[in-house]
């Protein structure tokens, strides 16, 4: 899956007439388990099914992790990490480099839950994919913004912006209105009038944090070991917790601690100023449909 992503990633910056994009290929497998792939959602070659021109642009002979590294150690203070899928190659970054922590002033992730996921019923994908490195990368000090479901949830695409897409003349425009063909499809398989555009989401709250209308810290704990509960964002919204003392047979419920935010997370999203930043910046002029 590695080896499509980073085909994927080269012919998307081409697409969109940025070969200059450093391209790199990260870790093959997570820390701990398996890769998980999303072919029903997302098409066989993640892409929506949709053929693209081979890539000119060789890969950076680097290693993923060491892209991230570099870039962030050479130009510190200055890169905001936008991370769109499992955190595997950040959180193996952090361990090479952990002077990274001081280099890098904010990851905007997408991915968690704070309320229901969609790969079990309580953690996202791509938590859920690598469990073990999100909790590295929460754990890290860099602050953090949690774009979860809940958040993406409110940022729809339909029918009427894949048809807008593909009237607006840009070869950008036509390729990602055929991209979602499948993406709708799926989602339209299970009730919904749209489907979400999380990763966007992420990248557009990185542009411009107003997006989110309502922004909460919280207190994120990955859980990494129960059966049911593996990948689950357990979200502490109030920041503190009750200290419990084994009292023989039983256990008695102490005060409560605070306990300090490791995240921010959006609640509201300005849902029709973000389709519109989305539309502009696909099809290269305004919108031309209404959600």
């Amino acid at each position: 899956m590695v080896d499509q992503g980073a085909e994927n990633a080269r012919k998307v910056a081409e697409l969109a007439g940025r070969p200059d994009i450093v391209v790199a290929k990260g870790s093959k497998y997570p820390l701990m388990k398996k890769p998980t792939k999303a072919a029903k959602v997302h098409g066989e070659d993640g892409l929506g099914n949709v053929r693209l021109p081979p890539p000119a642009r060789p890969l950076d002979p680097r290693h993923g992790v060491d892209v991230i590294a570099e870039l962030g150690l050479s130009n510190p203070g200055e890169i905001t990490l936008v991370a769109v899928g499992p955190l595997t190659n950040l959180a193996m970054a952090l361990r090479k480099a952990p002077e990274l922590r001081d280099a890098i002033p904010e990851i905007v992730l997408m991915g968690g839950a704070v309320a229901g996921g969609n790969v079990t019923p309580v953690a996202e994908f791509n938590i859920h994919s690598d469990a073990e490195a999100a909790h590295i990368v929460f754990e890290s000090g860099i602050p953090i913004t949690m774009v979860d479901l809940g958040a993406t949830k409110q940022a729809l695409v339909t029918r009427s912006h894949q048809a807008a897409l593909r009237e607006s003349g840009s070869a950008m425009g036509r390729t990602a209105a055929a991209m979602l063909d499948h993406y709708l499809a799926f989602e339209e398989s299970l009730g919904m009038t749209g489907a979400p555009l999380h990763d966007p989401l992420a990248v557009g709250l990185a542009i411009d944090e107003t997006l989110a209308t309502a922004i909460r810290p919280m207190r994120i704990d990955v859980e990494t070991q129960g059966d049911l509960t593996y990948g689950q964002t357990v979200a502490n919204r109030w920041l503190r917790v009750r200290t419990r003392v084994d009292a023989g047979d039983h256990y008695v419920l102490g005060e409560f601690r605070r306990v300090d935010a490791n995240a921010r997370v959006p609640l509201a999203i300005d849902s029709g100023r973000f389709l519109a930043m989305f539309m502009e910046r696909i099809a290269g002029g305004p919108p031309g449909g209404q959600a």
